[in-house]
């Protein structure tokens, strides 16, 4: 079975996220999930989890050519709550846990060579149902070149 390459460049989303590590230099350790289930139940909320969403895609123009640019949206959201013994504050977390991701993202625009860049167009702090606010949204457009007729291989 072949690999559409908009899927190589999730996977590598995913795998940049999961490279956020203390060790790594970076202000915190993030665990990147894809969820499985369309009602995330295969996903149990954590501090410092980061859920990789797939939004709708677009052609970036109309082509006639034998290679399509395509413009594809990942929601980035990532979960940030301490204790109440926590020393920090929780703005100054969500600051870092963007900010960490945003540095991460844009080392690698071509996300490892699959795509030719990646953009990060906003971020938004996340809420729960009950409107307390629990993480912060990054949202990333990614452009990438496919074969008009063929989305398995690069253009």
């Amino acid at each position: 079975m072949s690999t559409p390459i908009v899927e190589y460049i999730a996977a590598n989303i995913a795998t940049a996220i999961s490279a956020i590590t203390t060790g790594n230099g970076f202000n915190q350790t993030l665990t990147a999930v894809r969820p499985t289930r369309v009602d995330w139940q295969d996903v149990t909320p954590e501090n410092n989890m980061v859920l990789i969403v797939q939004e709708d895609d677009s052609p970036a123009s109309e082509t006639h050519s034998p290679t399509a640019l395509w413009v594809q949206t990942f929601v980035l959201g990532a979960l940030v709550y301490d204790s109440k013994d926590a020393g920090t504050a929780l703005d100054t977390r969500r600051n870092q846990v963007r900010s960490d991701i945003r540095k991460k993202l844009m080392e690698d625009r071509t996300r490892g060579g699959y795509a030719f860049n990646t953009i990060i167009t906003g971020s938004a702090n996340m809420e729960d149902e009950e409107g307390l606010n629990i993480g912060v949204i990054v949202t990333v457009d990614v452009h990438y070149r496919i074969l008009t007729n063929d989305p398995y291989t690069k253009g």
